[in-house]
């Protein structure tokens, strides 16, 4: 039996309206997803940049313990290699994992760094203006 016209749209148009209230029902999408269907002013962060992810996590635990990464050398000056200043300070904030985790603070300012690994109970923060550039040198 072939399908009228009639019952696939009925079919599409079912289709459509469940998916609508799904993405309707999901409350934290950064900005930068957009999307056709219509958000909440109580959903979004109307100060949030374009391209933020501000508000997508909600609320992280604050840690016991907050450095800098220029407590270890770092400059962020966008040619200085930050590579070590990035493993000291993970190096050593990964002492606090068990005793209510730690967070380092990265200011304004553009910072050259190879790889380094991320640790649990760790908040990397950027501050506003902040980049990270990554580089294959060390």
């Amino acid at each position: 039996m072939k399908p009228t016209w009639a019952s696939l749209l009925l079919v599409l148009t079912i289709m459509v309206v469940f998916s609508y209230q799904n993405f309707s029902t999901m409350s934290r999408l950064p900005t930068w997803v957009g999307s056709i269907w219509p958000t909440a002013v109580s959903e979004t962060r109307l100060d949030a940049p374009a391209r933020s992810c501000a508000g997508f996590f909600g609320d992280v635990p604050k840690r016991k313990v907050v450095m800098s990464i220029e407590a270890f050398g770092g400059v962020g000056d966008g040619t200085t290699s930050n590579t070590e200043a990035f493993r000291r300070a993970i190096l050593h904030m990964q002492a606090f994992g068990n005793t209510g985790g730690s967070q380092l603070n990265v200011p304004k300012g553009r910072w050259l760094t190879g790889s380094f690994n991320l640790t649990s109970n760790f908040t990397l923060f950027l501050e506003h203006g902040a980049v990270i550039l990554g580089s294959q040198v060390n």
